[in-house]
């Protein structure tokens, strides 16, 4: 028997429930839902994590769609998913909660005195602790953006070399063709701000191996980036001995180890030349913008690429980001 957020489920059982997490200014009861598949024979626990910003859905309903599949009486060990982990923010899709302006991914392991982010990221992260012996953390890129699905594992800085290993192991199983490793250690700035507080770092400073699946475009539930993350969990379990299986992958992966997001220097409307998945040489033309005038401009790469993401939204302000690509990339044998 497990007790997950003082609800108990016995071997063999599944349990959909919900957690209260806060309260609104009118007293509205905050929360959050949560799934557990508890197998009948014993193993480890995973856990999957979604919607730590508001518009990152296809992990999410991967996992849930997984859920009602799984046969806990063929399946060892635990299997539990806070789906929608950031209520606040998925109410306007947002990545960021309207009450505090936090965002999420910056809170972990929370404070339970501290601002309703934190406290639901404390409430979260306190049964994570207590339970998970994996991790995956569910994202997206955000809505005015588009790419395929791809993976992110971080070398975080006094990690045990046994914790990187099972990441390792779980990120390649997943399956997904692009992948990519980020040396928290090392001097490439990918995102300004805080990173220390995310739940995948938190995770692997406590002992919890972790990677995070990136499902595609935020905002919107897409079949095919749901179809993958379903798989990919999968994948993870039987990795993990949860299942019985052979797991699929792609003919080819690659490893990005090096990536930057790409910025307009101009204000405009963009037309974009590449794609998620293109590889492209230096000089040649990302993107065209204009502004209504008879000049049309266009944008070359500075060097070779692989696009990891495009923008869709066609407005942009000097600054925005247009795309993200990986620098430097190998055939991950």
């Amino acid at each position: 028997m497990i007790e997950v957020f003082g609800h108990q489920v016995n071997p063999g059982e599944k349990a959909y429930f919900t957690v209260p997490v806060g309260q609104l200014s009118h007293q509205a009861v905050i929360e959050i839902p949560v799934i557990v598949v508890a197998g009948k024979k014993e193993g480890t626990v995973l856990w999957v994590n979604g919607t730590v910003h508001g518009d990152e859905l296809n992990g999410s309903y991967a996992a849930w769609e997984l859920s009602r599949e799984l046969d806990p009486e063929k399946m060892s060990g635990t299997f539990i998913v806070t789906p929608i982990c950031n209520p606040i923010a998925f109410e306007a899709r947002n990545k960021i909660s309207a009450i505090d302006s936090m965002d999420m991914d910056t809170a972990f392991p929370g404070d339970p005195k501290g601002m309703l982010t934190q406290r639901i990221a404390y409430v979260i992260y306190e049964e994570i602790r207590k339970h998970a012996k994996a991790l995956i953390s569910f994202h997206t890129m955000a809505t005015p953006y588009l790419a395929n699905p791809y993976s992110v594992r971080k070398i975080v800085p006094g990690v045990s070399a046994e914790i990187n290993k099972v990441s390792e192991g779980m990120q390649r199983a997943f399956g997904v063709s692009v992948n990519c490793l980020v040396d928290l250690g090392g001097a490439t700035n990918e995102l300004p701000g805080v990173t220390s507080g995310a739940l995948d770092i938190t995770c692997m400073k406590d002992g919890i191996p972790a990677f995070m699946g990136e499902m595609g475009q935020g905002g919107k539930i897409e079949d095919r980036f749901v179809e993958a993350g379903r798989q990919g969990i999968r994948n993870v379990m039987i990795y993990l001995g949860m299942l019985d299986g052979t797991v699929v992958q792609p003919q080819k992966q690659i490893l990005i180890t090096k990536r930057k997001f790409l910025r307009s220097d101009k204000g405009g409307l963009i037309q974009m030349c590449v794609k998620s998945g293109d590889t492209v040489k230096a000089g040649e033309a990302l993107l065209k913008l204009h502004y209504y005038g008879s000049e049309v401009s266009e944008m070359p790469a500075e060097t070779d690429c692989f696009v990891i993401g495009t923008r869709e939204n066609p407005v942009v302000s000097t600054g925005d980001r247009i795309a993200f690509v990986g620098l430097e990339w190998s055939e991950w044998n």
